[in-house]
């Protein structure tokens, strides 16, 4: 199927939360596969701010981002940001997401979804790979990470 990159941008963020080697994905009815906690990235929000403030409000986790920003080229006018794991342009109803990519772990907090989400799984590298819900881009970079935190 081909997509029109034509339309207006928006910009989010999204994060596979990493616990006890497993990832969490929940399911929401706008969609066939599973997702990551994310959201748009508000007026006067930094994208890493909303992978942060997504990830609370759709599952009441406080998370912190494994990926942190190099101090070393802080200048007295330039704040280095942390380097999303990746970016990826997504076609999304009448306009296209840049979507930053986040990796987390949890500080505090139980799981508890929100209204937008029907359920929430924690899924092992070997779910990840067998399951037909986690689409083929999210299943490529879950594997990648949870395969680089077995070899560490």
């Amino acid at each position: 199927m081909e997509y029109d990159f034509s339309r207006p941008i928006h910009y989010c963020a999204s994060v596979f939360v990493i616990h006890e080697n497993k990832i969490l994905f929940l399911k929401q009815s706008r969609s066939n596969y599973l997702l990551l906690p994310g959201g748009h990235v508000e007026e006067d929000e930094l994208p890493h701010e909303t992978a942060v403030r997504e990830t609370f409000e759709e599952t009441s986790l406080k998370i912190e981002l494994l990926e942190k920003s190099n101090e070393k080229a802080r200048t007295k006018i330039v704040e280095p940001l942390p380097l999303p794991l990746c970016m990826r342009l997504l076609p999304c109803r009448n306009k296209k997401d840049i979507d930053f990519l986040y990796t987390a772990k949890i500080i505090s907090g139980e799981l508890k979804i929100s209204e937008e989400s029907t359920e929430a799984k924690w899924l092992s590298e070997q779910e990840i790979q067998n399951s037909q819900e986690v689409g083929p881009n999210l299943k490529y970079y879950a594997l990648k990470i949870l395969n680089e935190k077995r070899e560490q």
